[in-house]
């Protein structure tokens, strides 16, 4: 699967989460290459999973991409309306229809303010078939998310391996459930032989 996360040009939020759903993947048990905005020459063949870094107008792998995730700021949603993003994500889906496509948005302590979450419906609905994910809170002057819904995860998510903040967690099962509900399915429902 190829994962591709896009956001404003150079945004670090973009990298970071990147990278920390790729440690998620590993820790699942899956070869994956974290590609970052200018990688060297690589064999996707030899991976189960591209996790890449688009944020710097990768338009060719959010063309390849099966999951496509927006990580938005509120301030620039404010400012412009993320116009370059959505612009880049429109060509996207133009390209690459089958691909689904996530928006998130990373803020810091304080909530949306009613206009910030009216920026986000309204850049949301301007994708078809795009779906809001969750919202990842980036404390301030640090490099881990919060949320203030981590006391609504499943008690065993809290338990499963402290790599990521919980939304993070979250965030890599909404990415990644299709694969997991097919294998959960398997394992339940294995074909017969004909």
């Amino acid at each position: 699967m190829i994962v591709a996360l896009t956001g404003m040009d150079g945004d670090s939020a973009v990298a970071d989460l990147a990278e920390d759903l790729a440690m998620l993947r590993v820790a699942a048990g899956k070869r994956v290459l974290l590609v970052s905005p200018n990688p060297g020459p690589y064999d996707a063949q030899l991976y189960d999973d591209l996790v890449i870094d688009a944020s710097q107008r990768d338009d060719l792998a959010l063309a390849r991409a099966n999951v496509v995730l927006a990580l938005l700021r509120p301030e620039a949603l404010e400012r412009d309306g993320c116009a370059a993003v959505l612009a880049r994500l429109q060509a996207a889906q133009r390209v690459n229809p089958a691909a689904r496509l996530l928006v998130t948005v990373a803020h810091g302590r304080r909530p949306l303010s009613p206009h910030q979450a009216g920026c986000l419906l309204v850049f949301v609905a301007q994708l078809p078939q795009a779906r809001l994910a969750d919202t990842l809170v980036l404390a301030d002057g640090e490099d881990t998310y919060h949320s203030r819904h981590s006391e609504l995860e499943l008690q065993a998510y809290k338990e499963d391996r402290k790599l990521c903040a919980p939304e993070v967690r979250h965030l890599y099962r909404e990415i990644f459930r299709p694969r997991l509900e097919a294998a959960y399915m398997g394992a339940l429902f294995p074909r017969q032989a004909v």
